[in-house]
């Protein structure tokens, strides 16, 4: 029998033992391996719903702020933060309106305001979460009147500050134009309109706020298959963005949408998000895009991005196998060079890592996403020189990368994704890795993203500590303080990794 893990006193006994009948070699970096960013863990929050998130100032949300600190605690970088989503297309600001924000929603169940007007009081959000930089979502919708446009923009810089990284001139209007427009709205049409607008707001703002224009994170499409007969290629072969105002090339991405017709829970879990070959399928398209734009010059990232589109499904994007989604989906971007990676947010949604405050019946918690993004976040670590490869396996429920620091291996990350419910009443099987390292390491530190099953909702860790919002609003405990080391023997190392789990070796 293999050891037993535990995690929040639970033990989870393994029974079962599988795995690789060779020892694996890890590949080093190739020659386009690029550098990994060390805010490669991004959020996007829904423009709506920023306030919530972040608070004012005379009522900051000091939960999100902590679990904001804790990847400048493990990096030494913040994340950073877009502000935007739907909803910016929905916002219009009023310099004389004392409230800041006001919500209107066509039918009470609706996940999203119909229409939104802000004043001044939002920006105090900006400034309640720590040093981080953030992109603010501008309408482009919005048509009576470009001096409304050029009112948000000059508050944007004077309010938001040197925090202030980019802007967002329209959301996914790739799929939304034909809500704001006619129907027979034309990519050029869109190229014209943003091209125009975008000036606007570039001159406005180097009126108000002199000195470096902090660009624009663009064009923010979609692009899903079947909605869309819009391409990049036609979009930036029609003159789009003349004069280079773009900072970073943002893409949106999802691997699926919650709507009809649904395929079970558990089944569509493993299916779509707990499956290496659909990430490396999903994200196949975006890093084709990055290379077919590479000649721009800019950065590729996924300026919005999570698991199941429409706010994600309940049992999929809300559970412990979506953090396992994040750990692979994050490190095979990252090996890809994709640069960064805006995990959205909402209040309400059912694929957060964290509700913010207690609504319609929810109270605040940290959700299991949050465990896959600081995991990620630690097997980055304080280096500025990271580069990630992708060690291949042989099954869909699997995957491994290594971490070099440089052209030294640091560390390695495996992750079991075959589904185990943790209502399961037989013994947790486990997969048995070995690798192959340099001769110079003596072993390795061991922590472990686990809990009770890819079902679970509660109960998780990693490295033995829980960010709860119950225990200590969202900062560190450790509940278990044993150390798990991994001893390497004639160039070996050995790992256990129970089913829907995934670890992270350091190099000793």
């Amino acid at each position: 029998m293999l050891p037993s893990f535990c995690t929040l006193g639970l033990a989870l006994f393994v029974t079962q033992s599988y795995g690789h009948s060779t020892p694996l070699t890890i590949p080093a970096p190739g020659k386009h391996s690029e550098p990994v960013e060390r805010d490669l863990q991004s959020f996007s929050i829904e423009f709506a719903f920023f306030p919530d998130y972040a608070g004012n100032r005379s009522n900051p949300n000091k939960f999100s702020e902590h679990l904001l600190e804790n990847f400048q605690r493990i990096t030494g970088v913040y994340p950073r933060v877009r502000v935007g989503g739907t909803t910016q297309d929905k916002s219009n600001y009023y310099p004389d309106q004392e409230e800041g924000i006001q919500l209107v929603f066509a039918k009470p169940t609706d996940d999203q305001p119909s229409e939104i007007k802000y004043g001044p009081a939002f920006f105090e959000s900006y400034h309640t979460l720590g040093d981080i930089k953030f992109s603010h979502g501008l309408n482009m919708a919005q048509n009576a009147s470009l001096h409304q446009l050029q009112l948000a923009a000059v508050e944007a810089c004077t309010s938001i500050g040197p925090q202030l990284d980019m802007y967002e001139l329209g959301n996914e209007w790739d799929l939304s134009g034909d809500d704001y427009r006619p129907a027979n709205y034309s990519l050029l049409d869109y190229v014209n309109e943003w091209n125009e607008k975008s000036a606007i707001v570039k001159a406005a703002t180097q009126k108000a706020c002199p000195g470096l224009f902090p660009g624009f994170m663009a064009p923010s499409f979609v692009f899903i298959d079947g909605m869309t007969t819009w391409t990049a290629e036609e979009l930036y072969n029609l003159d789009y963005d003349p004069h280079d105002l773009t900072k970073e090339i943002s893409f949106h991405n999802y691997m699926g949408v919650f709507a009809p017709p649904l395929a079970p829970v558990s089944y569509d879990l493993q299916k779509t998000l707990m499956n290496h070959t659909n990430i490396v399928d999903n994200l196949g398209l975006q890093i084709q895009r990055m290379k077919s734009l590479a000649h721009l010059g800019h950065p590729y990232i996924l300026g919005e991005t999570n698991s199941i589109a429409n706010q994600g499904r309940d049992g999929e994007s809300n559970v412990f196998g979506d953090a396992l989604w994040v750990v692979d989906f994050s490190l095979w971007a990252a090996a890809n060079n994709i640069k960064r990676l805006n995990f959205h947010q909402g209040l309400n949604y059912r694929y957060v890592s964290w509700q913010p405050i207690a609504s319609e019946g929810q109270p605040p918690e940290t959700r299991p996403p949050y465990y896959g993004h600081i995991m990620v976040a630690s097997s980055l670590g304080h280096s500025e020189n990271n580069r990630i490869v992708n060690i291949p396996l042989k099954e869909d429920t699997e995957s491994a990368y290594a971490i070099y620091d440089g052209e030294r291996l640091s560390k390695l990350v495996v992750v079991n994704l075959n589904a185990f419910n943790q209502s399961t009443t037989t013994g947790r099987p486990s997969r048995k890795y070995e690798f192959k390292v340099p001769g110079h390491y003596q072993g390795s530190t061991v922590e472990r993203l686990i809990a009770p099953g890819s079902d679970a909702l509660t109960n998780i860790t990693f490295g033995g500590v829980s960010y709860d919002y119950d225990l200590k609003q969202g900062r560190p405990v450790t509940l278990d303080w044993k150390k798990e080391r991994a001893d390497i023997h004639g160039n070996m190392l050995q790992i256990d990794v129970p089913d829907s789990s995934a670890v992270l070796l350091s190099l000793i």
